[in-house]
């Protein structure tokens, strides 16, 4: 294994899960990243360079600590759940619940998840959940904001210089 797949692996394993709910973890990891987190079979050399990279690899990692901290707001919590599409709509219902009761408290939301600083709002986040094959909105301002800083993450997770 190469040390970038190396890195990957250290990067996206879970912290503080039991081992008997690793594989909702790891479905739900190789689902955001979806075909990068396959081994490189006869893969192109540039192919596999920018599916491999660093920032990929932030983005990702950045991305699944996004979606766990969301469920976490929610009392969703991923162990619980076969599918990263079961966790998914588990949080849409409980944010769309939450919307009628208090619209008015979606902006702490987005503010305390870090949204607010990427431009995006709790539905783009929510979306990328459900539906992880069409979260390029996200992808879109994860790059944006880890680009031109460093490769650290804050407090809230996100990549900062």
């Amino acid at each position: 294994m190469s040390s970038t797949l190396n890195t990957a692996l250290v990067i996206l394993q879970p912290q503080r899960l039991p081992p008997a709910a690793r594989p909702a973890v790891d479905s739900f990891v190789a689902s955001v990243s979806g075909p990068a987190a396959l081994p490189i079979t006869q893969a192109e050399p540039a192919d596999s360079a920018s599916k491999f990279s660093v920032d990929s690899l932030n983005i990702t990692a950045t991305k699944v600590r996004l979606m766990e901290r969301a469920g976490k707001e929610f009392g969703v919590d991923l162990t619980e759940y076969d599918s990263v599409s079961s966790y998914g709509s588990a949080i849409k219902n409980a944010v769309e619940a939450f919307k009628r009761q208090s619209p008015s408290a979606i902006a702490e939301i987005e503010r305390q998840l870090g949204l607010d600083q990427l431009g995006v709002p709790l539905d783009t986040l929510v979306n990328a959940i459900v539906d992880p094959q069409h979260s390029d909105r996200l992808d879109s301002a994860l790059k944006q904001h880890a680009g031109g800083q460093g490769g650290h993450p804050d407090d809230l997770g996100l990549y900062v210089g």
